[in-house]
C-alpha cells in the first residue's frame, strides 16, 4: 500500500546552494558553502530544519569549525532516511527562519519523489518491555505460518537499502513516514524482526526518529547482511 503524498512547492526565488553527495566527504557532516553565509544576514542559526518535497523534516545542528559551518548532529539521519548514494545531486533552498527546502536528484538527473515505499509486512512491533537476551528465537513452523497468514493483511513494512554505516554502527533508522504511522512512541519499545522461521528481538530508540539498536549486530551477523542488501 502506497500512501499518496502532497508535494511541497518551493519558490524559485529562494537563495540556494547545491552539493554532489560523496559519502567519503559528507556522510557524517555537510559544509555550508562560505559564499552562502551572507544569506543568514550575519546570524548563522545553531539549528536548521531540512524539509523535503513530501514535507518530511529533519532537525540538524549547525557547528562552526575554524571558519566553516557544517550540518552536524541530525545530518546522518537525513542521509540514511533518504538513502543517499554517491553522485546524488542535492539543492538546499533557504526560506529564512532557519529552514531549508531540500531537493534530491538521482544520478540520471531525475528528481526523487518516491518517499513512501510502503509494502508487504516484515516488521512486527511488540509492546513487551522485557528486553530478553539477544539471539534467535525459533518459532514452531505451524505457529509461524499461521501467525503470518493472520497478520499479513494488517501489518505494513518499508524497504531499506543497507549502507556501510548501518553495518559498522549496527544501527538502522526507519523512514519517518513509516515510523510515525505504524510504531508507538514509548520507551522501551521492543520490535521483532522475522526472517523465515527465525526472529530477533530489537530495542528501538525513539527520539526525532525511530532507530533499531540493541540486537541489530546479531541480526546483521546471522543474516550475513552486506552493503546494498535490501531489507
Amino acid at each position: 500500500m502506497v500512501t499518496p503524498v502532497k508535494y511541497v512547492s518551493v519558490p524559485d526565488e529562494l537563495p540556494e546552494f547545491f552539493k554532489i553527495y560523496d559519502p567519503q566527504i559528507c556522510q557524517q557532516q555537510l559544509r555550508i558553502p562560505p559564499a552562502f553565509l551572507k544569506f543568514f544576514n550575519g546570524d548563522v542559526p545553531s539549528i536548521c530544519m531540512l524539509e523535503d518535497l513530501a514535507a518530511r523534516s529533519w532537525k540538524v545542528v549547525v557547528e562552526k569549525k575554524d571558519d566553516n559551518f557544517f550540518f552536524m548532529e541530525g545530518w546522518v539521519d537525513f542521509v540514511l532516511e533518504n538513502n543517499l548514494e554517491f553522485g546524488d545531486f542535492l539543492t538546499f533552498s533557504y526560506a529564512g527562519n532557519s529552514k531549508f527546502y531540500v531537493k534530491i536528484y538521482e544520478k540520471n538527473g531525475s528528481l526523487r519523489q518516491d518517499v513512501t515505499a510502503l509494502k508487504e509486512p516484515e516488521l512486527v512491533t511488540s509492546e513487551e518491555e522485557n528486553e530478553q537476551e539477544e539471539g534467535v528465537v525459533a518459532q514452531p513452523a505451524d505457529q509461524t505460518s499461521e501467525r503470518s497468514r493472520s497478520s499479513v493483511a494488517s501489518i505494513n513494512s518499508c524497504e531499506i537499502v543497507i549502507k556501510a554505516w548501518h553495518l559498522s554502527n549496527a544501527r538502522l533508522n526507519f523512514p519517518a513516514a513509516f515510523g510515525n504511522r505504524f510504531l508507538k512512541r514509548e520507551q522501551p519499545l521492543v520490535a521483532t524482526l522475522r526472517a523465515g522461521n527465525a526472529s530477533w528481538r530489537i530495542v528501538v530508540h525513539c527520539f526525532d526518529r525511530f532507530q533499531l539498536r540493541k540486537g541489530m549486530r546479531k541480526f546483521i551477523s546471522d543474516n550475513a547482511l552486506r552493503e546494498n542488501d535490501v531489507c
